[in-house]
């Protein structure tokens, strides 16, 4: 599943709103038994720090707890993890136009077992021809 940005209004921030619509994308992925979810995640306080950490460490940092950043750090929490940075992801002065690929691994997927194919039943009673020669 590739999940795209979201927001929450900034009157119902705090409430856990944003969180309960994550809840409620991993529920589908366990319904549907897929195998996760990948994501981009604007960070959006990299601003603070721009001028003096680069986009590399800050993500890093904020994977060590070092930096808070409003976004990625509470898509951490919900079990995402940092695969690669993406440049020019969106066009905030915020974020220096830096996002995040993320991913969150279902750890109750189950992969389907191979089908077998159908194999139809021999019949031995049928007198055997031999196939037609070639010329």
């Amino acid at each position: 599943m590739y999940g795209v940005e979201s927001c929450v209004h900034p009157d119902y921030r705090g409430h856990g709103v944003g969180s309960r619509l994550m809840d409620a994308r991993f529920a589908v992925l366990r319904q549907l038994n897929l195998r996760g979810m990948i994501a981009g995640s604007a960070i959006i306080d990299y601003y603070r720090y721009a001028d003096r950490v680069p986009v590399e460490d800050y993500v890093r940092g904020v994977e060590a707890g070092i930096y808070f950043d409003t976004n990625l750090t509470k898509q951490l929490h919900k079990g995402f993890r940092v695969h690669t940075l993406i440049p020019n992801y969106v066009s905030d002065p915020e974020t220096c136009g830096w996002g995040v690929l993320i991913v969150w691994k279902n750890p109750d997927y189950r992969p389907a077992r191979r089908a077998r194919w159908p194999v139809a039943p021999v019949d031995r009673t049928l007198k055997r021809e031999r196939p037609p020669a070639f010329r």
